[in-house]
């Protein structure tokens, strides 16, 4: 039988020990191959988040997942590799009302510790993804994504993103503390309760799929379907037909499972 280390590795296309250094290479090709998605929840089929739940939904059924999926699996890939790794959770800054989400703290994400310093790991934020570690210093990162930092704020961190081709000044992504860590498997499902059931979750409602590629991005809802290469987007109106055939020929998916 294959390890999870082994599937997680033929999953995302990627051979080779992982090391600090090529992390970046890891997100991209991990976003590259796992769509950030939501059909499970919009087919009121409830996912394992347990290591070996994960591992049948992600890497053999190979389908992909929302934020408390992604970066649980992904946490427990770098845990196993020997990275000083911890689950924390995070607000979401809801764009739309401009105010942090009524959701509250149900953004999971990876605090990494290397050489004494602290980075952010983000494989689940869907079409924000970094595609690199942010350090907590502040420091800019630039990737094919677009320019990422965390900025300390108070008793905190914010992380604050411009999308290439989409944002010309920063905004703000999520806020989190270092003391928002994740120690139960219990939190990680009561999380996932919400975002289930609650009111104001944007991922109860309809199916959202977005993938990255070597250029750009797909993004797809029954209704339309969004192509982003190099800095520039194209977005068409689809019906049903389509919106199967794109999930298959574009994200290889076959549906809700």
């Amino acid at each position: 039988m294959q390890t999870f280390k082994t599937l997680f590795q033929q999953r995302i296309n990627m051979d080779g020990e992982v090391t600090f250094e090529t992390l970046p290479m890891l997100l991209q090709h991990f976003a590259q191959t796992i769509p950030f998605e939501n059909l499970r929840i919009i087919n009121n089929n409830k996912s394992l988040l347990s290591k070996e739940g994960l591992q049948k939904k992600i890497l053999i059924r190979k389908e992909g997942g929302v934020c408390y999926e992604l970066n649980t699996l992904l946490y427990y890939y770098l845990e196993e590799c020997g990275f000083d790794v911890t689950l924390v959770s995070a607000c979401i800054y809801d764009q739309k009302s401009n105010d942090w989400s009524t959701t509250g703290n149900t953004h999971v994400t990876i605090l990494l510790k290397h050489n004494s310093e602290k980075y952010i790991v983000d494989a689940g934020f869907g079409a924000n993804i970094p595609l690199a570690p942010l350090p907590l210093t502040g420091e800019v990162m630039t990737t094919a994504n677009g320019h990422f930092r965390i900025k300390p704020t108070g008793d905190g961190y914010t992380l604050d993103l411009k999308l290439e081709g989409r944002d010309d000044d920063w905004r703000v992504g999520y806020y989190f503390s270092e003391d928002n860590r994740i120690t139960d498997m219990t939190e990680l499902e009561q999380m996932q309760q919400i975002i289930e059931i609650h009111p104001a979750s944007p991922f109860n409602k309809s199916p959202l799929l977005t993938k990255r590629t070597t250029d750009g991005l797909y993004i797809l809802t029954p209704s339309s379907f969004t192509q982003w290469h190099n800095g520039v987007s194209v977005k068409q109106t689809i019906g049903e037909e389509e919106y199967r055939m794109l999930l298959q020929t574009k994200f290889e998916m076959k549906g809700p499972q």
